[in-house]
């Protein structure tokens, strides 16, 4: 699975793999053009685990600066208004996940009372 990406310096698309995640939200920092952030979930979001990925873009190169895996998909991911570090992702388990970027590998929090899906923030 790959996302499609404009490069700013050229105007030419940029292609990120993902895999094996597939994708269902893509969505720029709204702090730095040169990050971005993915939810994605394995086996379209049926059955499997999920994934925040944060990308970084340094020079005409984006590189993988943080991931986060999950025990079910996750549908969206928003940016946090208040505190660039934080992001926020829908997850499949019924569950709202809030990620900070200084924090790796792990959510900061689990926000639990959804009886089923949570497909947007």
């Amino acid at each position: 699975v790959k996302s499609r990406t404009s490069n700013y310096d050229t105007g030419m698309a940029v292609t990120i793999s993902t895999a094996p995640f597939h994708g269902y939200q893509v969505i720029f920092s709204p702090y730095s053009p040169d990050k971005l952030a993915f939810a994605g979930a394995l086996n379209y979001g049926i059955a499997g685990r999920g994934a925040l990925l944060v990308y970084e873009r340094r020079g005409s190169v984006y590189s993988e600066f943080r991931r986060y895996l999950c025990k079910d998909g996750l549908f969206d991911v928003t940016w946090s208004e208040n505190r660039e570090a934080l992001l926020v992702a829908a997850s499949g388990d019924g569950s709202v996940l809030l990620f900070d970027q200084e924090l790796p590998q792990v959510p900061a929090a689990i926000l639990r009372g959804h009886t089923s899906e949570v497909y947007m923030l």
